[in-house]
């Protein structure tokens, strides 16, 4: 399983309750280009979800998105280049938001202050202050605010996390977080730190938000040591870390070990497995967890053979399940799967593991959320 999810077969989806009778939410996107022309693929394939309104300063991206709302059968959406104009169009009542990572909290706050729910792409904010401004805009509003943690609605994780919690694993003990990927590195925005937050924001927070989740706690301090440089040549103002390697505690004693590269070696079309991979792993006492594959080993003396820590078979479009999980909590009201606090606790330990890197030595929380 990838953060994003896999294409899901016909026979194998879960079975979702009828929406027949349900209003249809107005939907308008803002950012349509790659991530937002993947979440938009999917939303069309939820039952009573119309896209109403397209924004993207890019004709091209908004051409393509419209094209792809009406081959889904839907009418041809309104198009602007501004996000303020598309929240006052009418017959928009929830906003997902893809856009590049810099531009998340003014949007995030435009959306909720003009009464929208929204679906806002992860990492939520770049910094402390900013998520803490989101939350306390969806904590003193009556919008649903759900951020971009689609593992979150996925039923393998959502299973996998209730052994987790209920001591499959016995005491935990360690995690391990890797990225090693051969198919980069990616430039652009992505290749600006002011913009993305770097990589141990960008990429990383889909791990820290499920480890957060599985220890029920944050991290309280990081030891951590990087490079950066190696892809300038190509792009000259580049200054993301290309590797980083990190040491993480978290409240409850659990130890993680990150390792994040973009100099894994590999043909493009054709991957060296052995060096390209990513993947989030917990251990306890009694067994180890492969949250990406669903794996669950035991140890030797318990006798007990691997097998699958969920009951789930075939493919899943995780990605589809959190955009239906919305459009669920847009009609119900009832609280997203990921909340605004769930994003802030994951860029709060990427914010950690990021400073940790830029100092080269050991950061605390504390000091990372003093003032």
């Amino acid at each position: 399983m990838s953060p994003e999810g896999s294409a899901a077969s016909t026979a194998d989806k879960p079975k979702t309750v009828s929406t027949s009778n349900f209003k249809p939410v107005g939907v308008g996107f803002i950012g349509v280009g790659g991530r937002g022309r993947a979440l938009l693929q999917s939303l069309l394939t939820v039952p009573g979800a119309h896209v109403r309104a397209i924004c993207d300063t890019d004709a091209q991206n908004r051409s393509k998105a419209s094209a792809a709302i009406l081959k889904a059968g839907q009418p041809a959406p309104q198009e602007t280049a501004s996000w303020s104009e598309l929240l006052t169009l009418p017959g928009v009542d929830a906003i997902v938001s893809a856009l590049p990572c810099d531009l998340h909290h003014s949007a995030y706050l435009d959306t909720i202050g003009a009464g929208k729910d929204l679906y806002g792409e992860k990492p939520m904010c770049l910094s402390a202050a900013e998520c803490d401004a989101v939350v306390r805009a969806a904590q003193e509003s009556d919008r649903i605010v759900q951020i971009g943690f689609q593992r979150r609605a996925d039923p393998r994780f959502v299973e996998t996390m209730g052994l987790v919690h209920g001591g499959e694993l016995g005491d935990l003990v360690e995690a391990r977080i890797c990225w090693s990927n051969a198919w980069g590195p990616l430039y652009g925005w992505f290749g600006k730190r002011d913009r993305s937050g770097d990589w141990m924001v960008e990429q990383a927070v889909h791990n820290w938000d499920v480890l957060n989740w599985a220890n029920g706690c944050l991290p309280v301090r990081a030891l951590g040591m990087g490079r950066k440089g190696l892809y300038r040549e190509k792009q000259p103002d580049r200054d993301v870390t290309d590797y980083y390697s990190a040491l993480v505690e978290y409240e409850n004693g659990v130890i993680v070990n990150i390792m994040h590269s973009w100099v894994a070696p590999g043909q493009s079309g054709a991957y060296n497995r052995a060096f390209n991979d990513e993947y989030t792993r917990l251990i306890g006492t009694r067994a180890g967890l492969d949250f990406n594959t669903g794996t669950l080993s035991y140890r030797r003396e318990l006798n007990l053979p691997d097998r699958i820590a969920h009951s789930f078979k075939g493919e899943i479009d995780s990605t589809q399940l959190g955009l239906a999980a919305f459009i669920d909590s847009v009609r119900t009201r009832k609280p997203p799967v990921s909340t605004a606090a769930h994003g802030r606790d994951a860029v709060l330990a990427c914010l950690l593991v990021r400073a940790a890197v830029e100092r080269g030595g050991e950061v605390t929380m504390g000091e990372l959320t003093k003032g």
